[in-house]
């Protein structure tokens, strides 16, 4: 679901009075007048007077605010004002001791330590400035110490997904409970520049996704504020900075990838050379998916943990395959730049614990990850007597151990594949998310004749943030589709990731 906002003007979630059909009269990109700004923040103010001061704040205070504010602070810099005022200072009879005690017992529930309380008064003295800045030194101290957050509504994860000129291309949102596009106001600064554009909602409204309404290359501090209602308001903030580019994949350029086992051609054409060969054939069949301003790149789709027919020492029904075998395809394809793609088929075992065995490659800024459900068996499932299937659960737990690897290494974004040839085999598809540092692909799978696999793709096909994969099978297809055949799909979206099996 898709609306067009501006992202300082307040939603149904505030009370009529409010005027919210006279505020989205606003154009795009327009700034909010003081009045509307402080109209946002007035709930937000007064519940954080209510829980230090006992009080609403005054008129007085309100006005200060309307010119201090503008809603570019979180909670806990609201906080901080608050518990760092001179009225929170005088409550304490003006004695540090005391008030330093009082405002760990608002935030922690308890008293400082003796040791809490030699950095504070520490801190409160080296602080430069007047007083009320070395007491919210010491407030926000106190306030990050303990993650304070008055109402538990709180921004998981915020990305920010760039084009290849730096441009922002969106914002992804994670927060921890849901909220709906009407009950919603968002606001996005990124060193200080406000970010407007139109708002989807996604994973059962836990994702929220802002797609700018102008061209930005903002980098730097980046501060998001989330407002949900409409009974009561929950506000959510993060606060970080982000980078220039996080080196986005997609829709920049096209993968065309040569599919099988680095041992054995029974599994699919990779497996009919070495790596240097194959990386001749795979730069070769990509060649004529290359497109004006989208090249198309080659790459290894390389099946690491081989789902088996017997059960092994393990009892899984797969063999995972040695670092050392795969090392000569990853090295050759960094030379040659081509990318390559750990596939799982895991078996008995899990997805996750068959990802994790790559860790070393996947730290790689060349390498990517699929998952491929048919060989997920259950307890009492063999490979080959049936097609397996996979939660949507157990894709994102892979999904977010790759996406904080990616993040905390600082590494490129990367392919992040589950293939599908049957709705059953992702189950709740419709909760899958997407990560930041990742380009999710669905890659839909299933050989014969062009009607089938387009009806098969056309069922199992995605939209952004996801992208769409389809598979070739050189000696099952009947009548394959050549290049510039799937170049010219009309009636499905031409894959951004092609494979060759």
């Amino acid at each position: 679901m898709r609306r067009h906002f501006h992202l300082f003007l307040v939603l149904a979630l505030l009370a009529p009075a409010l005027a919210v059909a006279a505020l989205t009269a606003q154009p795009a990109g327009a700034q909010a007048d003081a009045g509307t700004v402080l109209a946002a923040n007035r709930i937000d103010i007064n519940n954080i007077h209510f829980d230090f001061l006992k009080r609403s704040a005054t008129a007085d205070e309100l006005a200060r605010y309307e010119n201090s504010l503008g809603r570019r602070f979180t909670e806990q810099e609201l906080s901080a004002r608050v518990l760092g005022s001179s009225e929170a200072f005088e409550n304490a009879n003006k004695n540090l001791r005391r008030w330093i005690n009082t405002v760990s017992r608002e935030v922690a529930g308890r008293s400082t330590t003796r040791a809490e309380f030699r950095e504070l008064r520490r801190l409160h003295n080296q602080t430069d400035g007047k007083p009320r800045d070395k007491r919210r030194a010491v407030a926000t101290k106190v306030l990050q110490d303990n993650a304070y957050d008055p109402d538990g509504f709180a921004v998981t994860r915020l990305n920010v997904k760039r084009r290849d000129s730096g441009a922002i291309r969106w914002v992804t949102i994670d927060v921890n409970g849901p909220v709906l596009i009407d009950q919603l106001e968002v606001q996005v600064h990124i060193d200080g520049e406000a970010i407007t554009g139109s708002v989807e909602i996604r994973n059962n409204g836990q994702t929220i996704r802002l797609r700018p309404d102008h061209t930005t290359t903002a980098w730097g501090n980046t501060l998001v504020s989330v407002l949900a209602g409409p009974n009561r308001t929950f506000r959510a903030d993060v606060e970080q900075t982000v980078q220039r580019s996080d080196q986005a994949l997609f829709p920049d350029i096209r993968v065309v990838a040569y599919y099988g086992n680095h041992i054995t051609p029974v599994l699919g054409v990779l497996g009919e050379t070495g790596p240097v060969q194959a990386a001749a054939r795979v730069k070769a069949a990509a060649a004529p998916f290359s497109e004006p301003g989208r090249p198309a790149v080659g790459a290894f789709e390389m099946i690491v943990t081989v789902a088996q027919g017997s059960a092994g020492a393990d009892g899984n029904y797969s063999h995972p395959s040695n670092i050392d075998d795969l090392r000569p395809w990853i090295d050759v394809a960094r030379e040659e730049g081509l990318y390559v793609i750990l596939d799982i088929q895991p078996g008995r075992s899990d997805f996750f614990t068959e990802s994790v065995r790559y860790r070393e490659l996947l730290l790689e800024p060349h390498v990517g990850l699929a998952l491929d459900p048919e060989w997920r068996m259950g307890p009492t499932q063999r490979p080959g007597q049936t097609v397996g299937s996979v939660t949507a659960a157990e894709v994102n737990q892979v999904s977010e151990w790759l996406s904080d690897l990616v993040i905390q290494n600082d590494l490129p974004e990367k392919m992040f594949i589950v293939h599908q040839f049957q709705t059953r085999m992702i189950k709740n598809r419709e909760d899958l998310i997407d990560r930041p540092g990742l380009a999710t692909i669905i890659h839909a799978d299933g050989f014969g004749g062009r009607a089938i696999k387009l009806q098969t793709y056309g069922i199992l096909q995605v939209q952004e943030p996801f992208w769409n994969g389809f598979k070739l099978f050189i000696d099952e297809d009947t009548n394959i589709f050549r290049p510039a055949d799937v170049l010219n799909f009309t009636t499905v979206p031409v894959p951004d990731l092609i494979t060759y099996q």
